[in-house]
This record gives structure tokens, C-alpha cells and sequence, in this order.
């Protein structure tokens, strides 16, 4: 929980404006496509306003609004923005139940209007000081973002984590190598060669099972790729466990449209459980927050009052 807490912080430190006299903004939820000819603002359906507000007790309960700009409108919600400065949030961290609730009320917005259409998620915490500001973002970008929409339209999120098996892959390899000369050599050898020959080995062993290791991350990537119509993938900068459990060599993202997700669920499902030295987790399906976070307009656009 703490650690959600100080992530939230950390994403909008060098962003949230400061506390000014007149303290009214717009908080930003993300961009879609517009599905209406009225101007100005446009109050957005209960269907996805259905919780409370996270600082209700604080700022009152305001409607989410749709604010239209050509042909895409934006997901916003009047809030006070001195609740979202970097000051107001770091005082949460003693509240840490708190802030998790605001920010599961970012993503619950979000998922809300995911399941109907296509949103590029704004990211937690930001705040205009007008809806002007807001408009003219998406009048700037505005044939880029809705190109976007557009992509994104029907897709899911899912999360998958690979895991190897750290003894299995070095009882393999280990395998391997008992049949090659070395081996052989070892076995009638001089102690001074034999001492030789036993790093040697070890060096190998050491290199094959980092290859071995790439191999199984790639083939698992390789078979979610073919589902998705975008993929992102990132080796752990620090590979966590050891000889005691699983490892996890690889986190990727996958873009999939809904059609396939029968079939992804059930690709994923099989590799849950261990596959010839490998394995994988995952979740979903979420809105696109890896392949479409929006955060247009400079901080000057943000923070003006």
C-alpha cells in the first residue's frame, strides 16, 4: 500500500500546481472519442460516476463532465486543486489508505469508460486550472490523439510476467555438458589440470544457462506476440530470487484486440503452469495505460490560474 502511495507521489511531484486563491480545476481522467455535436461541457452518464468521490468528505461530490474539442472530448471532473499538490499528497502519506482510494478512483473512472470505448488514460494527478487549457491541448494534438482513439478502439491491456526455474534449467544444462569431452578429460586427469578444467566448465555452465535463459524468455514472448497487435517487453533490471525459486526474466505488456481474447486467455492459462522450464503469470484485461497515457500541453497549460 505505502508503495502505491509514494509512486502516486513521485508520478506528480514535478507537475501538480500550486495552491492558489482561486483554487477550482479540472481534473483530467484521459481523451476519447466524442460522441455528441453539443459544446461546452456535457455531463457524462452515472454509469461511470458510480463511487464516491475519494475526497468527498473534503472537496463535495462533483459529476465527471465530457468536454468536446472536434472530434474527441475530454474526461474531466471540477476538484480543488490545492488537494492535488505535491505538498497535499505527501501529507497522505500518513493517510495512506487515502491516497490508494484516489488513485483506485483514477483507474476505476477510466475502466468505466474503457469497457464502452476508447480512452487514452491521463495519468494520476493532473489538474487544469481551465477547461481552455484542456481544449486547447486537444486542438493542438487533436488529429494525432484521435489517430490514437482510433487504434486503441477494442483493445485490452494484459500484464504477464515470466518465471524460470533456476535448478531446472541448470539441471539441463548440466545435462548437456556430461556428455562432452571436457567432461571426459576431467575424469582421468592431474589435480592441477583437473582444477583447470573444473572452472572451465563452471564458466560454461555459467554462460549456457544465462542463454538458456534468454531462449525460454524469448519463446514465451514470441508466443503472446503473435496475439497482440503491440507488444511491450523488458528484461528486470535485477533478476529477483535464486536457486531457492522461480526468477523472473521477463514483464511485457500486450496490446489484444477483444476478438482474441478467448484465445490469449487460454495461451495464457496453459503457460500459467510450468512449461519445459518456464512459467508465466498475468492479468487483465486493463485499459491501454502502456500504449496510450496522455499527457499533452505543457506544465504552463497545466498550472495557470
Amino acid at each position: 500500500m505505502m508503495d502505491l502511495a509514494e509512486a502516486a507521489v513521485a508520478e506528480t511531484r514535478s507537475t501538480l500546481p500550486a495552491r492558489v486563491p482561486d483554487d477550482a480545476g479540472w481534473y483530467l481522467y484521459g481523451i476519447t472519442r466524442r460522441s455528441t455535436d453539443a459544446e461546452g461541457l456535457e455531463p457524462l452518464s452515472d454509469a461511470h460516476d458510480d463511487a464516491e468521490s475519494p475526497l468527498g468528505h473534503e472537496t463535495g461530490h462533483e459529476r465527471l463532465q465530457l468536454l468536446g474539442e472536434g472530434n474527441l472530448a475530454a474526461v474531466i471532473r471540477r476538484v480543488r486543486r490545492s488537494d492535488y499538490t505535491a505538498e497535499a499528497l505527501q501529507a497522505h502519506l500518513s493517510d495512506p489508505d487515502c491516497l490508494e482510494m484516489m488513485v483506485r478512483r483514477h483507474n476505476a473512472v477510466i475502466a468505466g469508460i474503457h469497457q464502452e470505448q476508447a480512452i487514452l488514460p491521463s495519468r494520476f494527478g493532473g489538474v487544469y486550472a481551465r477547461t481552455e487549457d484542456v481544449a486547447a491541448a486537444m486542438r493542438e494534438h487533436h488529429d494525432a490523439l484521435l489517430a490514437q482513439v482510433e487504434w486503441l478502439d477494442g483493445c485490452d491491456e494484459w500484464a504477464v510476467h515470466v518465471y524460470v526455474d533456476p535448478q531446472g534449467v541448470r539441471a539441463r544444462v548440466r545435462a548437456e555438458q556430461a556428455a562432452e569431452p571436457l567432461q571426459h578429460q576431467l575424469a582421468g586427469a592431474r589435480p592441477g589440470r583437473a582444477y583447470f578444467l573444473r572452472r572451465k566448465l563452471e564458466d560454461e555452465l555459467t554462460a549456457r544457462i544465462s542463454r538458456k535463459t534468454e531462449e525460454l524468455a524469448h519463446a514465451a514472448n514470441d508466443g503472446f506476440a503473435r496475439l497482440a497487435i503491440a507488444t511491450r517487453a523488458e528484461r528486470p533490471a535485477h533478476l529477483s530470487g535464486g536457486d531457492s525459486g522461480d526468477i523472473e526474466v521477463l514483464r511485457a505488456a500486450l496490446l489484444v484486440h477483444r476478438e482474441r481474447r478467448d484465445e490469449l486467455v487460454a495461451e495464457l492459462g496453459a503457460c500459467a503452469e510450468e512449461q519445459d522450464g518456464w512459467r508465466c503469470a498475468y492479468s487483465g484485461p486493463w485499459p491501454p495505460y502502456s500504449f496510450a497515457a496522455f499527457s499533452a500541453g505543457s506544465d504552463d497549460d497545466r498550472h495557470d490560474a
